[in-house]
């Protein structure tokens, strides 16, 4: 072959695969735009809120198959998902353990411990408050567990619901499942499968990263419920109050003795096993293709599992309990459908797009305290009109991108992401725990305001400050 036809090889080899790059730009663009139009369209039916959310996350998903943006394998992934294991479970082993006397024990140790003072009462309350958080996933329904005790004193005390209220009220909302313990475990998991799906997988969170980055929070909220809440309070409800019956307190069925410390056992024996796992300290023979054995690390959703399974096994919880606890308001299915999602952004590139858009808000050497301010406090806004858990899944990605996009740490923004979503307490609108304290306590929303402005200035302050510090943006 001449040197002529060689050449005009070449250029022919050379002209297809310019062609074939220029065809592949093209497809990218189009799902770049299909992607965007879907998360757009998944953000405003998360604000409109007329669909559910674990509806609205698999309608996306399905979109995103039916556009060509993820293949049926990437999407349908997060179903055997290790971290979407470990939420379910999670979610059954709190049930389970919400059943115990734990609540019962507590609440008969504060009235022993308190001796007729209203400041060891309410500080009494706020520990059980807290404790009852960590392991009952739904501050509505801490708050329900909480109040029928705390009116009890209050009628013994002749002291006005309106002083106690709002204290139990923020420190339900805020502190719950603040700490790796019950359904606060899933947290770390969950963030970890949305770090890897969005291309941050470099950055991983610890088992106890999540629960030391909320922890001054918590102490700064429950502290202000104990000190000050009281002296913002009204003396008298401002309007007039009304009851709320505990949710799931009527024909509760008590456990055997047997059951009882069963529920102790797997509870705390689950998170042993969370902890150990995450420190890679058990490791199982694992025999390969070609015969050979390799030590492999446990997987850190086999305690949940096994844990999940001796709650039904002992008849702590029923299976049709097990299954609606594994529903939470869909939040598994909508956990799935973000996974889907966040995998479409990043193949599409349209992940890079939005992440370098909302970076070039902040610039290329932006302040780290600059950027968590505004990832808790967009959140903690917003979170005081709509549902937090579309606020959280509309700025978990979000924060992730813009923070690759920029070169940062995204753990930070992330953590107070969630904080701000998850801490709303001013507004009715923010979570039905907020309309029933006011009516228990008797609180309209000018009240509110004048109750909640100094917390959330304290939250905003402390959490930023804190979470930025101990994960540093640059």
């Amino acid at each position: 072959m001449g040197a002529g036809a060689v050449e005009d090889k070449k250029r022919t080899e050379q002209g297809a695969w310019e062609r074939e790059k220029e065809r592949k730009k093209k497809r990218m663009s189009v799902h770049m735009i299909l992607c965007l139009v879907i998360f757009v369209l998944t953000i405003a039916s998360f604000l409109w809120g007329k669909i559910s959310m674990g509806l609205t996350a698999l309608l996306s998903m399905v979109l995103l198959v039916l556009t060509g943006c993820i293949d049926i394998t990437t999407a349908l992934s997060g179903f055997s998902n290790s971290n979407t294991i470990i939420m379910a479970c999670m979610f059954i082993i709190s049930a389970g353990f919400s059943k115990t006397q734990m609540v019962a024990k507590l609440s008969r140790g504060v009235a022993k411990a308190a001796k007729g003072s209203f400041t060891r009462v309410l500080t009494g309350y706020i520990i059980v408050t807290f404790l009852i958080a960590q392991i009952v996933p739904s501050a509505m329904a801490v708050f329900s567990i909480v109040f029928p005790l705390a009116l009890g004193v209050c009628d013994e005390m002749k002291v006005s619901p309106s002083k106690i209220m709002f204290s139990i009220g923020i420190v339900a909302i805020s502190t719950v499942t603040a700490l790796p313990i019950g359904a606060g475990a899933v947290y770390p998991a969950q963030y970890n499968g949305l770090l890897e799906n969005l291309g941050a997988g470099a950055f991983q969170f610890k088992f106890w990263d999540v629960g030391l980055a909320r922890l001054p929070g918590v102490i700064a909220v429950m502290l202000y419920a104990i000190l000050l809440a009281p002296k913002f309070a009204p003396e008298k409800p401002v309007i007039e109050t009304r009851e709320v019956k505990p949710v799931g307190a009527a024909g509760a069925v008590k456990l055997s003795p047997v059951q009882e410390v069963v529920g102790y056992l797997v509870f705390f024996g689950v998170i042993l096993g969370l902890i150990v796992t995450s420190l890679q300290l058990i490791k199982i023979p694992v025999i390969g293709k070609d015969g050979t054995t390799t030590l492999m690390k446990l997987d850190t959703c086999v305690f949940p599992l096994i844990g999940a399974l001796l709650m039904v096994a002992f008849g702590i919880l029923k299976p049709k309990e097990a299954y609606v606890s594994i529903g939470m308001g869909g939040m598994v299915l909508t956990y799935v459908g973000v996974l889907a999602l966040a995998s479409g952004l990043t193949n599409t590139g349209t992940g890079a797009l939005i992440g370098n858009a909302i970076a070039s808000l902040f610039g290329q050497n932006a302040n780290g305290y600059l950027i968590g301010l505004v990832f808790f406090l967009v959140p903690f806004v917003l979170t005081q009109f709509m549902m937090n858990w579309a606020v959280l899944n509309m700025f978990a990605p979000i924060a992730i991108l813009t923070c690759t996009a920029i070169g940062a740490n995204p753990i930070g923004p992330l953590v107070l992401v969630a904080t701000g979503a998850l801490t709303a307490f001013m507004t009715p609108l923010a979570t039905p725990s907020v309309a029933m304290f006011m009516g228990i306590g008797g609180y309209d929303q000018k009240t509110m305001f004048k109750m909640g402005w100094l917390p959330a200035l304290i939250l905003c302050i402390v959490n930023v400050v804190w979470v930025m510090t101990i994960f540093p943006a640059y």
